[in-house]
């Protein structure tokens, strides 16, 4: 399980866009790492929590990731494709499942990552 005492200190120290992370509630910020690691175990199966396991940053990263999902974004991993309203219209195609620091830190290359 991700600490939340060493996250609070990463996004205190190394993210400067951190404000999802630091204005809610601890319970919320441990869901959130608990959620991250769940998927980022799923996705990428080469990493095992006994033998090899994920490293901290990837899984913070994930957190914060989560965080910043609207529920539009929530809504197309139900399906919607487009949302419109007064004209205002919204595609959901290709909406990442996975934060881009993630795959950085990963060391993922293009074509072996699907979402």
């Amino acid at each position: 399980m991700a600490d939340l005492n060493r996250a609070n200190t990463y996004f205190t120290n190394n993210v400067l866009h951190n404000e999802e992370w630091m204005t809610i509630e601890d319970s919320i910020r441990q869901r959130a790492l608990n959620n991250a690691e769940t998927q980022l175990y799923r996705v990428f199966r080469n990493y095992r929590p006994d033998t090899r396991p994920l490293p901290e940053e990837a899984v913070f990263e994930q957190a914060l990731w989560l965080l910043r999902m609207d529920e539009t974004v929530r809504k197309s991993e139900q399906g919607v494709k487009a949302v419109s309203v007064s004209g205002l219209s919204i595609s959901m195609e290709g909406v990442r499942r996975i934060s881009p620091e993630v795959i950085a830190i990963l060391g993922c290359r293009i074509g072996r990552y699907a979402d």
